[in-house]
């Protein structure tokens, strides 16, 4: 444990478990922001926010300076987002992550304010919270950030029990989801558990596979994957979360009987092809300006068998066996 004056240089992000919608009043549920997680420190003066990955974010949202008026020894976990017409955009938030230069990002920082969304307490006074239940930390993490007063500093609020009619609100707003935290629940650094649940709105398309990414010689790491954007049939990426291994093992023998030298259609991904016939329910949180699926998850996989092609295909579903259950 760090000694007094001291806090820890990094600590990793606590993490939601997929679920369905429920009700319960031994959690709180809170707005899933759709945004960059992010983890504030405030010691000797100065503030170093770090992102899941470790990455140092402290010069490229310089309008965060007002977390330097928290008490030293405050660490916070929370999100960056960026507001457009009151809902967040991460769109416009990937515009701030890809400034690089001080002169671009102090112009950004002005004309496109990023807000953080902090929800939860995990140093205080360089005194570790993190093994305090839920309820305490976000009481005492209200009180903290109050007197900073700051529209750029802003508590991420929730309601208990009605987890179910909240998410069909956010869904409604055309929100990204609601995460349900246990209220007795401790900080876990880097877990993954039961204590916080992630409900994310996702649509639903189905695609054409065009190819796979190889893993091993008898196995692949994700479907090449295509569909409608403006018009036309397009690459929109890969999807490789969802599908099981029992699925696995018959999905490889069907990409490799239909191999092809080249892509039905351009794509820039690195692969291997296959000729037409093999489709794919996905699951998404939203679609790129570039038509791309953001998030994508397989849900199952569709087969036009084309065996006798005087007759309209029959269309045989092989679901993945999580197709029924969480995705993440």
């Amino acid at each position: 444990m760090p000694s007094l004056g001291k806090l820890p240089a990094f600590i990793a992000p606590m993490l939601a478990t997929p679920a369905e919608p429920f009700d319960s009043d031994d959690f709180l549920f809170e707005i899933k922001w759709d945004g960059i997680r992010c983890l504030a420190f405030i010691e000797d003066g100065a503030l170093r926010l770090r992102n899941r990955r470790r990455a140092d974010q402290t010069d490229r949202y310089p309008e965060f300076a007002c977390l330097k008026d928290l008490p030293p020894g405050t660490v916070l976990d929370g999100e960056i987002i960026l507001l457009k017409d009151g809902k967040p955009s991460f769109a416009l938030l990937l515009s701030r992550e890809q400034a690089r230069t001080p002169l671009r990002i102090q112009g950004l920082s002005k004309a496109m304010p990023a807000t953080f969304m902090v929800f939860d307490l995990l140093y205080e006074n360089y005194e570790p919270w993190m093994n305090r239940p839920l309820r305490e930390r976000r009481v005492r993490l209200a009180e903290l950030i109050k007197p900073v007063c700051n529209p750029y500093l802003q508590l991420s609020d929730g309601i208990t029990g009605k987890g179910s009619a909240y998410f069909a609100e956010a869904v409604r707003q055309d929100l990204e989801g609601v995460v349900a935290k246990r209220l007795d629940s401790r900080y876990l650094p880097g877990q993954r558990n039961d204590a916080w649940l992630k409900i994310k709105r996702q649509a639903e398309v189905v695609c054409a596979v065009i190819g796979f990414v190889p893993s091993g010689p008898n196995d692949f790491r994700s479907l090449i994957i295509a569909c409608e954007h403006e018009g036309e049939l397009q690459c929109v990426g890969k999807v490789g979360s969802g599908i099981e291994e029992s699925l696995r093992k018959k999905l490889y023998q069907l990409l490799t009987q239909r191999l092809l030298r080249k892509p039905l259609i351009p794509c820039t991904i690195k692969g291997k092809w296959i000729a037409p016939g093999l489709f794919c329910r996905v699951a998404f949180q939203e679609r790129t300006a570039s038509g791309d699926l953001r998030s994508p998850v397989f849900k199952e996989l569709v087969v036009r068998d084309e065996a006798d092609a005087s007759h309209s295909p029959a269309i045989t579903t092989i679901p993945s066996v999580g197709s029924q259950g969480k995705s993440t």
